[in-house]
Order: structure tokens, then C-alpha cells, then sequence
């Protein structure tokens, strides 16, 4: 499919009369100025994307004709990363990196020593925030399998509630760790692998400790330091080299 303008239509709209609304027909008609005729490229975040035809506009639709549908096959392992919410912009980078690297759900999370707290309220709000940040770093890079992001957890709250299985790896601080390499050589394709990295200011030896008991395996991930969205990014990366088709 050649490159084109993309805009995301959810599954339930991919009908006989596919329509853009809301924002993605604000975005299409008002932004990108597209006028009926015009082709561009649209996807439903679970992996389908296809090419329309702008056949109608109103003030706040488009309508489609739908050209030509392909899927977009799972990318095994599934790839989640649970991460210490950083200060500032880090963790929007952190989303856009995510999409890159086909992570398909991403768990904010809110640890002793981290520089990061939500008023009442403010989670949800952050969470919407972010999934909007996901969804055009899928629009941008040609994603189709567009991530979650859950609402911010207490560490101990997300490891009481962790879905079973799954390869679980954190990089750690801590002085007795494997290699990635170590960790992830001569793996079968699992189903499912877990990444956590903490925050700017670390895991607590308390946490570490209930982190190790929930079954993560700690890997360093060199001699230097490493921010935590380069953590996450560099993690990521290895997994799906070591993983790919």
C-alpha cells in the first residue's frame, strides 16, 4: 500500500458506510484539507488497515468508500511495559517509542521513589491524555496494532493484579542480575513478555524484593546508567530482534 495520510476508524464503523467523525474528520477535512476524490489510508488499531476514497463531507463527517482492506498480522511475543511514570515529557516519549517498537500495552506505574503522584481525578484525565499521544504515534509511524495504556497503578496494586504467564523481566539496579541475552537465548516464541523499569530515583530494596517474588527476573542493562525511557526503548528493541520473524 502506498503511503498516504492516515486516520483511525474503530472496528464497529467498518460497515457499509464507512464514516469518519469527531476528530479524525476534523483532523481530515480541516487539517490536512482532503476534498472528495482524494485518497487516503485508514486503520482500526487491531491490525486492519485499508485504502478509501473521500466520497462525501459534512461539517463534521466524512464518508468513505473503502478500496482495498489487508490485515496486519500479531507480532508475537505480545509486549507489555510497566514503567516508573518519569517528570516532565520523558513518558510521552516513552509512548511514541512504544508504538515503534510494537509494545501492545503500556502500565504507568506509581512506586516509592518515584518524583510522579495523581490527584483524584488526574489518572483517568493522564490516561486519555496518553492513549491520544498513542494513537497519532500509530498514525505516524504505519502502525495498525494500536497500543493500550491503563490507568497509573501502585506497584503493589499492578503486581497483585498481573495477568498470569508470560515471560516477566525487569531491569534492575540491583547487584546480582542476568543479561538480557541470558534471559531471552534459546526461548521458544512465548506468548507474552513483560518489561518493567522503574523510575528516576529506582525501585526501593522492599520493592525490588516483591518485584523478584512476582516471578521478574532481573537483568542489568550495562555499566552506565541509563534514563528510564532509553531503559524502556533499549529493552524493547532486544526483545523483538531476539524475536523476529
Amino acid at each position: 500500500m502506498r503511503k498516504m495520510d492516515r486516520f483511525f476508524l474503530s472496528s464497529d464503523q467498518w460497515g457499509e458506510d464507512p464514516t469518519l467523525r469527531g476528530d479524525e474528520a476534523h483532523h481530515c477535512l480541516k487539517v490536512m484539507r482532503k476534498q472528495v476524490g482524494d485518497e487516503i489510508a485508514i486503520f482500526d488499531g487491531n491490525g486492519r488497515e485499508a485504502s478509501a476514497r473521500v466520497c462525501g463531507v459534512s461539517k463534521n463527517e466524512t464518508r468513505l468508500e473503502l478500496i482495498d482492506t489487508r490485515n496486519t498480522s500479531t507480532v508475537l511475543p505480545q509486549l507489555e511495559v510497566a514503567v516508573g511514570v518519569p517528570k516532565g515529557k520523558s513518558f510521552d516519549l516513552i509512548l511514541q517509542k512504544a508504538v515503534e517498537m510494537g509494545v501492545n500495552r503500556i502500565q504507568p506505574l506509581v512506586s516509592d521513589q518515584g518524583n510522579v503522584r495523581f490527584k483524584n481525578g488526574e489518572a483517568l484525565a493522564k490516561r486519555d491524555k496518553w492513549q491520544r499521544i498513542l494513537l497519532e504515534a500509530s498514525k505516524q509511524c504505519g502502525q495498525n496494532h494500536l497500543p493500550e495504556v491503563m490507568v497509573p497503578a501502585l506497584l503493589d496494586n499492578y503486581l497483585r493484579n498481573i495477568e498470569p504467564g508470560g515471560t516477566r523481566i525487569v531491569g534492575a539496579l540491583t547487584s546480582e542480575t542476568k543479561t538480557l541475552k541470558e534471559v531471552i537465548d534459546g526461548l521458544e516464541v512465548p506468548e507474552r513478555v513483560v518489561l518493567m523499569v522503574g523510575p528516576e530515583g529506582d525501585f526501593s530494596a522492599g520493592e525490588y524484593e516483591r518485584i523478584f517474588e512476582s516471578g521478574f527476573v532481573p537483568v542489568g542493562l550495562g555499566e552506565l546508567v541509563l534514563r528510564t525511557e532509553t531503559a524502556v526503548v533499549w529493552m524493547a528493541a532486544a526483545v523483538r530482534f531476539q524475536f523476529q520473524s
